[in-house]
């Protein structure tokens, strides 16, 4: 009788201590490394967020005199051992939605990257990133999520 509670309450212990301690949700794919856009960048409008954050406005800037072509679409990806790793969303359908390209002249356009309906909350601590312009062409926007 008492090793039969000596060991359920050792295999309690063990799920607290593995089971229960929160960690990244990360997808089971990796990205390929954005290209370097020619006059494209992304800036987040912080540069540091709560892990619970609803949402993060990027700001999507084309230098160049000619249009660039974007989309609403946008990817959050964390930075693990000089590695970047995709988050996943909560529902896979949501991060493949084909969405129109829109022309942006020279300027800058918002766009709103809604983490509360798309990824599990809250971000842990991390050095991450959205990834945000059009399929192939997609620029990073570096953030941190604090402790």
């Amino acid at each position: 009788m008492f090793k039969t509670k000596r060991a359920a309450l050792l295999c309690a212990a063990a799920l607290l201590l593995t089971g229960c301690a929160a960690k990244d949700d990360f997808a089971d794919y990796s990205l390929d490394e954005p290209p370097q856009v020619d006059g494209i960048s992304a800036k987040t409008e912080f540069a540091e967020y709560d892990g619970d954050t609803e949402g993060i406005r990027v700001f999507l800037t084309n230098d160049n005199d000619e249009p660039y072509s974007f989309d609403y679409n946008w990817q959050l990806e964390k930075r693990v051992d000089d590695e970047w790793k995709v988050i996943r969303f909560i529902n896979e359908e949501n991060a493949v939605i084909p969405l129109d390209l829109y022309e942006m002249p020279r300027g800058t356009v918002s766009i709103w990257c809604d983490l509360k309906d798309n990824v599990k909350l809250p971000l842990l601590s991390g050095q991450y990133r959205m990834r945000v312009g059009h399929s192939g062409e997609r620029v990073p926007a570096e953030f941190t999520v604090k402790e």
